[in-house]
């Protein structure tokens, strides 16, 4: 039996080290895209964006004037974007569910009745506190960026407003 012990618990630590591993490479995964994020941030702050689109994302005909061009690199004819020239028609769904993700986690970190009466009723209390953790709960404030150059990101970014208009 002793055998058995040993077998189950040489596999089951083999299967938590791969675990880690994969996690080990997801956090450099995100660390690589948040630096490139930053960057790229840091670059549209700081320098003059280049728009070469020549085709307008809606009736894909040549772009002319007048045209709106986005930060997401989406370019329209100012009559095919419409009445919201405020925010990319294509890009809009995505940045919404974005700001609705982010708004559900600023209210559910705010709820710490809640997250005692969990924690209370369950024999797994680290289960409970790492999921709060997730969920920013223990977060004071919003985290900083590093760049003292971004300090207004989400908002501005995530509606992404149109840079440059050109009229004929």
């Amino acid at each position: 039996t002793l055998s058995v012990i040993k077998n189950y618990l040489s596999k089951r630590l083999l299967l938590e080290n791969q675990s880690v591993q994969e996690d080990i490479r997801a956090i450099k995964n995100f660390r690589e895209e948040t630096d490139k994020m930053r960057n790229e941030i840091y670059e549209l702050r700081t320098s003059a964006k280049i728009f070469q689109q020549s085709k307008c994302t809606v009736c894909q005909s040549a772009l002319d004037l007048p045209a709106v061009h986005f930060l997401c690199n989406h370019s329209f004819h100012q009559r095919c974007l419409g009445e919201n020239e405020r925010e990319c028609p294509v890009c809009t769904p995505t940045n919404r569910k974005i700001l609705d993700i982010k708004r559900s986690l600023a209210e559910n970190a705010s709820q710490h009745d809640q997250f005692f009466k969990q924690l209370e009723g369950t024999s797994d209390g680290f289960a409970i506190v790492s999921e709060y953790f997730g969920r920013g709960i223990f977060n004071p404030a919003p985290p900083a960026i590093s760049s003292p150059q971004i300090q207004r990101l989400p908002q501005e970014m995530l509606s992404s407003p149109p840079l440059n208009r050109t009229y004929g």
